[in-house]
């Protein structure tokens, strides 16, 4: 029988000795990094910066509209023109130019509206007329309007005056105000209001504005056309390679050609039309050339039997017969009337000029206003 081997004698364990990390590394005692800071997407960032330069640019669009007004003549300033009277427009109907305006009514400094133009082209014809003065310009002085001859009519809501009203950004507030007063006669109907930023009658290559018109005698048939121009138009033209400013005869005598051309055009479509005139603005520069375009307007429209000549200068002037941006309202109280940049009409304004164009063309075809609430 044999003998089962004992096992092995048990051999004493030694535990190992624990091991000891460093001050640094030991629980509890290791620095913990702060954690990573929040980075945003590019796409963030990009979208805030937009944001933050598309605020900038409505809080100085007065500013940036003269600075790009004062630009060299050609495409490049139509196309700045256009885009910062855009930006004028929107920052206007939601009030952003209102900060700016009062930060520069309490520092005593106004629109820079009155520097030179920049050098618009190597050759430049001098202006012939004598240089703004402070003091106020009068405005045309139009003839009475001849006796309208007799229109169709009696006008009704089933067979109304239409009317289209059309132009540059000079319509942008006045367009919406008369045709809101002639939606309120009940028997004018408004086929449409259509304005172009930067555009008039010195850009054809921009918006030509003859064969728009022609379209819309076409399509639309107005029997009224309401057409303002001149808040672009006081800018340079070149003509045979030298550029002329408004104020050189050259210039002149080919702007008046261009409207003359343009209402007896209408006027041959079979439309009554009636042409605004300029309100005064601010700059003293402005009101020689604007005074210059009314002039044209005035006169080349008294030659015609169906288009009228609408002066808006001395409506807008103070007691003085100076620009007033503040004037009363019809319920006598002072209010804003003109958009910081001097040249355009605010909501108020736009209703101010539009009372007296509509309550016109009432009279002009024999429709009795309707009586007003209040």
């Amino acid at each position: 029988m044999e003998t089962p081997t004992p096992p092995p004698p048990a051999t004493e364990h030694t535990p190992e000795p624990p091991l000891v990390l460093p001050d640094e590394e030991l629980p509890g005692t290791r620095e913990v990094p702060p954690p990573p800071a929040a980075r945003w997407a590019a796409g963030h960032v990009i979208v805030t910066v937009t944001i933050a330069l598309l605020l900038g640019a409505l809080f100085n669009a007065a500013d940036l509209l003269a600075t790009a007004e004062r630009q060299p003549f050609g495409a490049a300033r139509t196309a700045s023109v256009a885009v910062a009277e855009r930006l004028l427009a929107v920052s206007s109907a939601l009030r952003l130019d209102r900060p700016r305006s009062a930060i520069d009514q309490a520092l005593g400094r106004g629109p820079d509206t009155d520097e030179p133009p920049a050098e618009q082209e190597p050759v430049v014809a001098a202006p012939t007329t004598p240089p703004a003065t402070s003091e106020p310009v009068a405005a045309p002085t139009a003839s009475p309007a001849p006796e309208p001859e007799p229109t169709r009519g009696p006008y009704t809501a089933a067979d109304p005056l239409t009317l289209y009203i059309g132009g540059d950004s000079m319509v942008g507030q006045f367009g919406g105000a008369l045709a809101d007063l002639a939606d309120d006669t009940g028997v004018i109907t408004v086929t449409e209001v259509k304005y172009e930023f930067g555009s008039g009658l010195t850009r054809p290559d921009f918006v030509d504005w003859p064969a728009r018109l022609r379209g819309v005698s076409r399509t639309q048939e107005p029997e009224v056309m309401v057409l303002f121009f001149g808040g672009n138009d006081a800018q340079p033209m070149k003509l045979d390679g030298v550029v002329y400013e408004a104020e050189t005869p050259e210039w002149q005598a080919e702007y008046r050609a261009r409207v003359a051309a343009l209402m007896d055009e209408l006027e041959e479509l079979g439309h009554t039309v009636y042409w605004m005139g300029m309100p005064i603005p601010r700059s003293d520069t402005l009101q020689v050339r604007h005074a210059i375009l009314n002039d044209i307007y005035s006169s080349e429209a008294e030659a015609r039997e169906t288009v009228h000549f609408v002066a808006s200068w001395e409506l807008f002037a103070g007691p003085d017969g100076r620009f007033s941006e503040y004037l009363p309202n019809r319920n006598g109280e002072v209010v804003d009337m003109r958009l910081d940049d001097g040249i355009h009409l605010t909501t108020a304004g736009a209703y101010r000029l539009a009372r007296p164009t509509i309550a016109r063309i009432m009279e002009d075809h024999g429709i009795e206003p309707a009586d007003e609430a209040g």
